[in-house]
């Protein structure tokens, strides 16, 4: 092809031949990016494969080598959906995920270039705060940081885990209930990703000996990204997990979530009923909670007086009475229905029923002329 001998389109037909199935000219293609987001960047890269075409429970797959059984079924478990390939030229391929996974080639050039010896200083043992802060501070660190968050929330992430180990670390990002390695950063450069996290979430980046919990509020492409961070000491340094709300998640379509025809009927109908219970199950990052709310947005109306009992509160819904959990205090989500009770509501919202209290105070408000929103963990 590129002393002109055979054309893109000739190459196509070869191929379209040679495996038998349909071909697709990536090129001239309209590649569908809600469907590209379905897979992770990484495994895009790993099969040389990239969703083009979302239709029903069916999703095309635009292939390098459409006959790699197991990448087809690695994709399948993945997407939750039916595959189907067709064939692409491999130079087309790589194209099309340069240009809709950017920022994991971002994140994999970043790395590069800490390999390659990037004047970065990293604290070890107990170092006084200014050394620390010309860690967190140095470019290398910023952009990785950046480019991590910028692709966690181009994925969907529900949650980003960074792990330190006696030899690497691990970065893990949560897609649908399960998690997703990503490529490692250099071990040099632990301390040094997670003193700069721990400054933007505004903790005490010198205290490395208990928990610590803190809220990193971001822009990113346009979208206003809330951050729950958390760390935790661990043996080999301490272990960070972001939680990240999106706020743009909120204006999403309840028909737009996956629901079957019939169960999203019965959902729609449940939450706009005068009293009873809606119970929403499902695994961590499942979206649970993003369901919840975006049906609770969407019943939201002058005439009602919603309230919800929240731990902690995840998105501020404006109109909408949310009392934060604190047990320390003695205002569990018990207390809070009890007290809810006496607040004249329409509709009650529980974050979890996680306790048997809980469970028998939703049931009675569901019973007395209440509709009651909740959620179950289950797996």
């Amino acid at each position: 092809m590129s002393v002109g001998a055979l054309s893109e389109g000739d190459l196509l037909t070869v191929l379209s031949r040679i495996y038998d199935m349909p071909a697709v000219d990536l090129a001239n293609f309209d590649v569908d990016k809600s469907s590209v987001d379905l897979l992770p960047g990484d495994v895009a890269m790993k099969f040389m494969a990239i969703p083009i075409r979302k239709v029903g429970r069916t999703l095309t797959l635009a292939m390098a080598d459409p006959l790699n059984l197991y990448a087809i079924d690695d994709i399948k478990f993945i997407v939750g959906l039916e595959v189907q390939p067709v064939v692409a030229a491999e130079s087309a391929v790589k194209k099309t995920i340069d240009r809709f996974y950017g920022t994991v080639n971002a994140l994999n050039d970043i790395m590069r270039d800490m390999e390659d010896g990037a004047d970065v200083e990293v604290v070890e043992g107990d170092e006084d705060d200014g050394d620390l802060m010309g860690v967190e501070n140095d470019a290398p660190v910023i952009k990785y940081v950046n480019s991590l968050l910028a692709e966690a929330v181009t994925r969907r992430a529900s949650d980003i885990h960074i792990e330190p180990f006696e030899k690497h670390i691990r970065v893990r990002l949560r897609q649908d209930g399960v998690l997703h390695e990503l490529p490692s950063p250099p071990l040099r450069m632990k301390n040094a990703i997670t003193s700069r996290i721990k400054l933007m979430a505004e903790l005490d980046i010198a205290e490395r000996r208990v928990p610590q919990d803190g809220r990193i509020k971001i822009m990113i492409q346009g979208r206003k990204i809330d951050l729950r961070v958390n760390t935790l000491p661990v043996i080999f340094g301490e272990k960070i997990v972001m939680r990240i709300l999106d706020q743009s998640n909120l204006n999403v379509n309840l028909e737009t979530f996956g629901f079957q025809p019939e169960a999203q009927t019965r959902f729609l109908k449940a939450i706009q009923n005068p009293y009873g219970m809606v119970l929403v199950t499902g695994p961590t990052g499942s979206g649970k909670t993003t369901t919840l709310y975006s049906a609770i947005s969407k019943i939201n109306q002058p005439d009602v007086n919603i309230m919800t009992a929240e731990d902690p509160v995840e998105y501020n819904l404006p109109g909408i009475n949310q009392v934060n959990v604190n047990d320390q205090v003695g205002l569990t989500f018990a207390a809070a229905l009890k007290a809810f009770l006496r607040q004249d509501p329409n509709i009650v919202m529980v974050g979890e029923i996680r306790d048997l209290d809980t469970g028998a105070i939703a049931v009675k408000a569901a019973l007395t002329g209440h509709l009651v929103l909740s959620t179950l963990h289950t797996n």
